[in-house]
């Protein structure tokens, strides 16, 4: 099985969701010491790898086939026909992405756990079946990055890079990485890549986890992360991960001179 097919499957439901809370991943037999939230666990992409009749369902409804909305409602019309996303910041790179990940984003779009004035709209006249299949064959997906963005100040990426690599012991902050990875990557199922994501969206979403207004993440960790975070963190960690590939070398502070 090949990476982008192990980031399609969401990887065993919410057993690494477990892990990031529970502890190492070596009792994966043994059941969850604690009860854990449903949410965690109400994925419908399976262990197997997606099959071609899914993918297929899943292109699709990005190219505007879904039951409902018609045209209307196609995902590259926003997203890219890649699922590149827009730089601008309004709409997120969602190639690669964790299907399950993806999956669970469309279904609180749909239940109003996650308000958004456009997604959800289209994630409520998706069916449940169109929702994971446009998020599996989204994972799928491997997109070209745009050129990386400019350095801008290397202090900034240098702070960026060190909250992402360590975090910080005097606001008992935690290192990006922990959960992320350390190429930002990320963790399927439940826990999405960062590197190459548009700085104006990962700040985005860092202010409304902050301020509450986004707390559809499990056991509401980034909300307890994120109301740590000042502005000056906030940018720095969104251009920090901008320029991260993953696979390729990290930034560095002269990156871009």
């Amino acid at each position: 099985m090949t990476n982008r097919q192990a980031i399609a499957l969401g990887l065993a439901g919410g057993i690494a969701s477990v892990a990031l809370v529970a502890g190492p991943a070596g009792a994966q037999q043994a059941g969850p010491a604690h009860p854990v939230p449903e949410r965690l666990f109400n994925a419908t992409v399976k262990e197997k790898a997606p099959g071609e009749d899914l993918v297929a369902a899943g292109r699709l409804v990005a190219s505007g086939g879904a039951r409902q909305g018609g045209a209307a409602m196609a995902c590259f019309t926003c997203h890219g026909a890649d699922g590149a996303g827009d730089a601008a910041g309004a709409v997120p790179r969602i190639a690669g992405m964790p299907a399950w990940y993806t999956y669970k984003q469309l279904n609180d779009y749909a239940s109003g756990s996650r308000n958004n004035a456009a997604m959800t709209g289209i994630a409520r006249q998706l069916t449940e079946s169109e929702r994971e299949a446009v998020a599996a064959y989204y994972a799928l997906v491997d997109a070209p990055h745009p050129p990386k963005p400019p350095a801008g100040d290397i202090r900034t990426l240098q702070w960026g890079q060190q909250l992402a690599a360590v975090g910080s012991t005097d606001r008992a902050l935690p290192a990006c990485l922990n959960c992320h990875g350390p190429d930002g990557s990320g963790l399927p199922p439940s826990v999405p890549g960062l590197a190459g994501q548009h700085a104006e969206y990962l700040a985005l979403q860092l202010r409304l986890f902050r301020s509450g207004e986004r707390d559809n993440d499990p056991q509401d960790v980034m909300h307890a992360v994120a109301k740590k975070l000042s502005d000056e963190d906030i940018h720095a960690l969104a251009a920090y991960y901008s320029r991260v590939r993953i696979g390729g070398e990290t930034p560095r502070a002269e990156a871009g001179r």
